[in-house]
């Protein structure tokens, strides 16, 4: 029985169902067994098509130990350790993609992509920036709570779990550690920021201008609490990304 999604989202009738799973092929082939030895590269397509549904709301379809089991045996199977990021960076781009049709079904809208060609076997991402130049604002970013909601408290304690092995084999940074070394929650966050928050900048600076006309959003605590944890991931910057983060923030403390 296939797992049920703590995070059902409409569907473009209206109807809710299951989150929807971007990468439907790769979860169609053969589950990884961890204790099977593959070639590198099919071990971590393999990986990603077991822990992918995580971004779309549900749990994994196996245990954490096993996902782990399997991280260890990809590391164990890289030729070079720092060939490791790459490959993750892969699966946590495939995850986003998953986020931002789920994007597109809470504002009741069929995924729109952009006009550019892909390689041969690269899926198609969806494009958040054509949401944001699709719908009001405040759809766009009463989605964007929700969505944030699902990746911060599902999408990456769940991650962190799977990656454990990278802290133990000295790869990734422990999340509370001071560290040069990227950890993967930053690697989760860093990816949801970029994907998903920064093309929806246009309609989060249009709610500060419908906060400050005293107009009711609902969802302005957890988007200040988004921008907040997302601004500190680069605590130097002080662009658009920064401003419009402290421009709600203030509203909020007004």
């Amino acid at each position: 029985m296939r797992p049920r999604s703590m995070y059902p989202v409409r569907m473009a009738n209206g109807r809710t169902s299951a989150a929807h799973n971007s990468l439907a092929a790769l979860e169609a082939k053969t589950p990884v067994q961890p204790h099977i030895r593959n070639d590198g590269e099919d071990k971590w397509r393999r990986l990603g098509a077991r822990i992918l549904p995580v971004f779309t709301g549900e749990r994994l379809h196996c245990t954490i130990e096993e996902c782990n089991e399997v991280v260890r045996s990809c590391l164990r199977s890289s030729e070079q350790l720092e060939q490791v990021w790459p490959e993750i960076h892969g699966i946590l781009r495939m995850g986003m993609a998953s986020v931002v049709r789920i994007l597109y079904r809470q504002v009741n809208m069929t995924p729109k992509y952009e006009n550019r060609s892909n390689p041969a076997g690269v899926l198609a991402m969806p494009s958040a920036s054509l949401l944001c130049e699709s719908v009001r604002a405040d759809a766009a970013v009463e989605a964007l709570a929700f969505v944030w909601e699902m990746v911060n408290s599902h999408v990456v304690p769940y991650i962190e779990g799977v990656f454990l092995p990278l802290v133990q084999f000295g790869i990734a940074a422990a999340s509370s550690g001071n560290s040069a070394k990227l950890s993967v929650r930053n690697a989760v966050l860093l990816h949801f920021r970029d994907s998903v928050v920064v093309p929806l900048l246009p309609s989060l600076d249009e709610v500060v201008n419908m906060a400050r006309a005293q107009i009711s959003l609902s969802c302005l605590p957890a988007l200040v609490h988004m921008l907040t944890i997302l601004t500190a991931l680069n605590p130097t910057d002080r662009g658009q990304f920064y401003q419009t983060a402290k421009a709600l923030s203030s509203l909020l403390q007004a």
